[in-house]
């Protein structure tokens, strides 16, 4: 990678040794008033919410409040109540939050403790940090409104992906390299994936067309794909430079170190111990929350996880293997801790000697070397790498909790997917001969709305619905949960989930596993060389010495039950990038939420800018630390050609940007004054 010709601001810092203790102490104190004028100068921006968020709340966040036997929540108040403990800092405000801990359909067992579920850190972004971009200094943009095309759509590929989860993830590759894994598993599946894909091309956001709910901004629209209709190469993938390439799961999800047991073997080289890469493997073709009183026992905060336990069952076989299947991937994402796969591919990299970024000193890659008779450790090594890690992680948590709890509040898929069963079920959701009651305010209220916004995209009137796709899904999804529930049992148009309790105990937008996945990975692209656009430094290179390094791997074995599936190597024509790997990594983690039910694509896509912003801040403040003589530098290429937020734009002591509030950029250089330029 060139050298920066980027001319740098002169700094106030010296470079010249500093002995006396209070001359220590007041340079510490400029370094932090250096940090403060690059994170708190820029005005923070108003959030921009999508308007649904009215009386009865029906595409609101209500998990865990009560709600009446039509899946409504009771009193609208006690939504008022939620909201409003969410927007404050004192926690003695969500206090008067009523949750439901009591009056479920289902008996819970004996001894099984509490049998309620607890939301997860309302008022957390309002907790404060000392490092990095404030949690609600940058937002995300409103997500799409019930009624829009580009909603349905979403919805759409959530109902296919739970369809598709015991179909294998080498079934989602383009057909050669399908052809070269010869995988019977896969060719038996990809005919089927030929279809979902084709199917949900025709959805009108993928088609291109419109409601005038949609957004317009091109810039969203671009990354939320649009006149982009999914191919069976790119069915289910995220987005971002690299992501279509090879296999459908990151080698860094799969593989282990080719510097210990050797890639194929699975086995991450830690310290003098090694971490299998293999899950536990989930019951297939078993989903839940496929009737009306398992949907309304969970969102009335049953606890429906610990009670499945309690009773003698269980979500897992007593099997360990590779990920195998789209389910696999939803069951590691169901206990992973959040960092977890960042950290993995950290230590694959650090283990295997990967390049650092040429702008970081005293590595063999460095451009500045110092005479090279030091080497890094706690400054610019490993435990200074895995540390980032790690921080990043805590501070995206924090971000994405303003954004979920304090601003958007959007309920869940599974919330959504109920009102697409109201409405099928023909507004008696429980199929007990109890449709809404016209004497009912709240009840009309409900109907009314879900008469102009879900109703047109499936109801077949005299004419055609207006997303026939969807439609077509929704009469598959019936199949499914009539398989499940028997066939005298009524109707059920649900979200079959891949976790007892379904969604956690907190709104969908943004998303923790995707606003960690951004700040993770941006912190692994930043200190690793992801080399030139156009020349990227290769992680799986056909021409390498190593002959372990030169193949892909992906799980194979001989269907959804095989607890003996392996890794096989494929030959992938001209090698995988390590940034499109960290991007797939990202939406891997991300879109493994989505699979299990419980996220939207937005979710992931905008969540994933977030964290890679709060990273990029962080960075931009860690610069404060170093010698000015050490002119340390980072090059980070982004997830997708985005704009800047404006809180990350000011340079030291407040000067302008070389990059423009609304430039849109592709890659970006965090220089050793804080400030950040344009490479690409």
């Amino acid at each position: 990678m060139p050298q920066s010709t980027k001319t740098h601001a002169t700094s106030s810092v010296t470079a010249s040794p500093i002995t006396a203790p209070d001359q220590r102490r007041m340079e510490a104190i400029t370094r932090r008033d250096k940090a403060r004028a690059l994170a708190l100068t820029v005005e923070f921006a108003s959030p921009d919410k999508n308007g649904d968020e009215v009386s009865p709340y029906l595409f609101s966040f209500t998990k865990g409040l009560r709600h009446s036997d039509q899946g409504i929540v009771e009193d609208p108040a006690a939504f008022t109540a939620f909201a409003a403990g969410t927007e404050a800092a004192d926690p003695t405000v969500f206090q008067q939050a009523p949750l439901n801990q009591t009056g479920w359909k289902t008996t819970p067992p004996a001894g099984l403790g509490a049998h309620y579920r607890r939301w997860e850190s309302p008022t957390g972004g309002h907790a404060y940090t000392l490092m990095g971009p404030d949690p609600q200094a940058i937002g995300i943009p409103a997500a799409p409104a019930a009624g829009s095309a580009e909603l349905a759509a979403e919805m759409a590929e959530i109902y296919q992906m739970a369809l598709c989860r015991d179909w294998p993830v080498a079934a989602f590759m383009a057909q050669d390299l399908v052809d070269k894994l010869d995988d019977p598993f896969a060719n038996q599946c990809k005919q089927a994936v030929e279809d979902a894909a084709s199917r949900l091309s025709q959805m009108r956001w993928f088609a291109g067309q419109p409601e005038a709910s949609d957004v317009t901004d091109s810039e969203l629209r671009g990354r939320r794909r649009f006149n982009e209709g999914p191919t069976p190469a790119t069915l289910f993938r995220g987005i971002g430079e690299g992501t279509a390439d090879g296999p459908f799961l990151s080698q860094f999800m799969v593989v282990g170190s080719s510097t210990g047991e050797g890639r194929g073997s699975g086995y991450i080289t830690y310290g003098n111990q090694a971490i299998s890469q293999d899950v536990r493997v989930a019951h297939p073709h078993v989903d839940y929350m496929q009737n009306w009183n398992d949907w309304l026992d969970v969102q009335n905060a049953y606890n429906a996880r610990g009670a499945l336990y309690q009773g003698g069952g269980g979500e897992f076989t007593d099997a360990r293997r590779p990920m195998l299947t789209l389910r696999d991937m939803a069951t590691y994402v169901h206990d992973d801790q959040l960092y977890q796969a960042y950290f993995n591919a950290a230590l694959i990299l650090l283990s295997e000697g990967a390049a650092t970024d040429k702008g970081i000193p005293y590595h063999g890659n460095a451009t500045r070397q110092f005479g090279g008779n030091q080497v890094p450790f706690a400054v610019f090594g490993g435990p200074h790498l895995l540390t980032l890690v790690t921080e990043a992680s805590s501070r995206a948590l924090r971000a994405v909790r303003a954004a979920k709890f304090t601003v958007h509040r959007r309920g869940r898929p599974e919330l959504l997917a109920a009102r697409f069963h109201t409405v099928l079920s023909g507004y008696d959701p429980s199929g007990q001969n109890t449709p809404y009651d016209d004497a009912n305010p709240l009840e009309m209220d409900a109907r009314d709305i879900l008469a102009s916004t879900i109703a047109p995209y499936t109801h077949p009137t005299d004419q055609a619905p207006r997303e026939p796709a969807l439609y077509e899904i929704l009469s598959e999804i019936r199949q499914h949960n009539a398989k499940a529930n028997g066939p005298h049992a009524p109707s059920s148009w649900l979200l079959p989930m891949a976790f007892p309790e379904g969604s956690p105990m907190h709104p969908a937008y943004g998303a923790g596993h995707a606003t960690v996945a951004g700040a993770c990975t941006t912190m692994l692209k930043a200190f690793f060389d992801m080399g030139p656009k156009g020349d990227r430094t290769l992680f799986v290179d056909p021409n390498a010495a190593n002959a372990d390094i030169r193949q892909a791997y992906v799980p194979v074995g001989s269907d959804a039950h095989d607890s003996g599936a392996t890794l096989k190597a494929l030959n992938v024509h001209g090698g995988l990038s390590i940034v499109g790997e960290l991007n797939k990594l990202a939406w891997n983690i991300s879109n493994s939420r989505n699979i299990a039910g419980v996220h939207y694509f937005t979710d992931y896509i905008e969540s994933v800018l977030l964290g890679e912003a709060i990273t990029i801040g962080i960075l931009r403040e860690q610069m404060c630390c170093y010698d000015p003589g050490e002119q340390v530098e980072m090059t980070v290429p982004l997830f997708v050609p985005r704009t800047i937020p404006a809180v990350l734009l000011n340079g030291p002591d407040g000067t302008q940007s070389a990059i423009q509030p609304d430039e849109i950029v592709h890659e970006i250089r965090i220089c050793s004054d804080g400030s950040l330029a344009k490479v690409h």
